[in-house]
C-alpha cells in the first residue's frame, strides 16, 4: 500500500514539474535585471587622434596715414581700401607710422599717404611687399613701388578748375578766392584759382561798376584765420563778389556762414554741411581712390612700378548754378589739365608762379 502511494506521489510530482516547464515556454518568462559591473574603454590608435590646428590670420594691408596727412585724403582712401580688402579676405589696419622692424611676414600691401617720406627705405627692406605712395613727390618707382600723383597733391589744379568754373558761371567775372598764403599748398590753390579764372575770361574786365581787377584774392596766415576770417569776408563783399572759392586749407565754419549771409555762393574742396548746400555750386577735390581701384589687382598679384596721375572729381553739383552742358565743358577742360595739355602756371611743390 505504501509502495503504491509512493509511486502515485512520484507520478504527481513528475506531472507537476512538466506543467511548470510547459508554462515556462508559453508565458512571459522572468525579467532579469542585468547590471554591468564595469565599463570597457578602447583607447584609439595615435594615428586616429584628432589634431587641433590654429586658423591662420589673413594677410595684412596697412594704410599708412601720418598725423600730417589730409583728413579728406585719409577718408577717401580708407573708404575704398576697406571695401577692396574685405572682398579679398584681407585684414586692414590704419597706422600712423611704419618702421623696418614692423615689416611682419603677413604684410602684403602698404598704402602710404603724403607726406610720409620713408617709403623707399621700407620697400628696399621688404621686396615681397607691394608699396603704393599717394601724393608723395619724387618717389623712386621700383618693382614693388608704385605711386598715384608723382608730383604730389595738386592744389594748383584744384584751384585752377575752381577758377575756371567760377568765371564760367558768374556774371561780370565777379569771383574771389580765400586761401592760406603761408603754406605751399595754400598758395598753389590761390594762384591756381586766379590763373584758372583768367584762362576762361582773359582780362576778366567787368562791364558794370565797380571796375575792379578780378578775381579778388585774400591770403590768410594759418595761425590768424580765426582772428581774420571776418576781414576776408568783408573784402569779398566790398568787391561785389558773387562767388567765392574757399580753399580746403582754410577750415573755419563761421567764414562759410558769413559769406552765405552776405549773399555769396561757394565752391569748396570738401563736402559742405547740409545747411550750406542750397548755396553750394560744387565740390572739386582729388580722388586717388578712383585710381586705387584700378591698381588694386596688380598690387595683389605682386605687380608694381606704376606711376599714374592724380584724378580729380566734381561732386555735390547744384543744378541751379551748373548746367549739364557747362559741366561737360568743365570736365573736358579738367581732363586736358590732368593730361598735361593745360598748365596751371604754378609750381605745385612751392606754390610759386612758373
Amino acid at each position: 500500500m505504501k509502495s503504491q502511494l509512493d509511486r502515485r506521489s512520484y507520478a504527481i510530482f513528475i506531472i507537476f514539474i512538466l506543467i511548470l516547464l510547459l508554462g515556462g515556454c508559453d508565458g512571459p518568462g522572468l525579467e532579469v535585471d542585468v547590471t554591468p559591473t564595469h565599463t570597457i574603454v578602447t583607447k584609439p590608435s595615435p594615428e586616429f587622434l584628432p589634431t587641433l590646428t590654429a586658423t591662420p590670420e589673413p594677410d595684412l594691408v596697412v594704410l599708412l596715414a601720418p598725423p600730417e596727412a589730409s583728413l579728406s585724403l585719409i577718408t577717401n582712401i580708407e573708404t575704398v581700401i576697406s571695401k577692396l580688402a574685405a572682398e579679398a579676405g584681407l585684414r586692414l589696419e590704419t597706422w600712423s607710422n611704419l618702421s623696418t622692424d614692423e615689416l611682419v611676414p603677413s604684410l602684403k600691401v602698404v598704402i602710404a599717404l603724403a607726406p610720409f617720406s620713408d617709403l623707399g627705405i621700407l620697400a628696399a627692406a621688404a621686396p615681397s611687399v607691394q608699396f603704393l605712395g599717394v601724393g608723395i613727390p619724387e618717389l623712386e618707382i621700383t618693382a614693388n613701388v608704385s605711386v598715384i600723383g608723382p608730383m604730389g597733391m595738386r592744389p594748383d589744379q584744384q584751384g585752377f578748375i575752381a577758377g575756371y568754373l567760377a568765371a564760367m558761371i558768374t556774371q561780370d567775372w565777379r569771383v574771389g578766392v580765400i586761401s592760406l598764403n603761408d603754406s605751399a599748398s595754400g598758395l598753389a590753390g590761390l594762384r591756381g584759382f586766379v590763373n584758372g579764372a583768367g584762362y576762361f575770361c582773359g582780362q576778366c574786365r567787368p562791364v558794370y561798376p565797380p571796375y575792379l581787377k578780378y578775381p579778388i584774392y585774400v591770403g590768410l596766415n594759418e595761425e590768424e584765420v580765426d582772428a581774420n576770417w571776418r576781414l576776408a569776408a568783408e573784402t569779398m563783399a566790398e568787391g561785389s563778389i558773387r562767388l567765392v572759392y574757399v580753399s580746403p586749407t582754410v577750415k573755419n565754419e563761421a567764414l562759410f556762414a558769413d559769406l552765405v549771409q552776405r549773399g555769396m555762393i561757394l565752391i569748396g574742396g570738401e563736402e559742405p554741411p547740409e545747411e550750406l548746400k542750397p548755396h553750394w555750386v560744387a565740390t572739386i577735390r582729388s580722388d586717388p581712390g578712383q585710381m586705387l581701384r584700378i591698381l588694386w589687382e596688380d598690387l595683389l598679384q605682386g605687380v608694381g612700378s606704376a606711376s599714374v596721375l592724380m584724378p580729380m572729381v566734381i561732386e555735390e553739383i547744384n543744378r541751379d548754378y551748373l548746367s549739364p552742358g557747362k559741366q561737360r565743358l568743365l570736365e573736358d577742360t579738367m581732363q586736358a589739365l590732368l593730361a598735361g595739355f593745360i598748365d596751371t602756371g604754378v609750381d605745385p611743390l612751392t606754390g610759386e608762379e612758373n
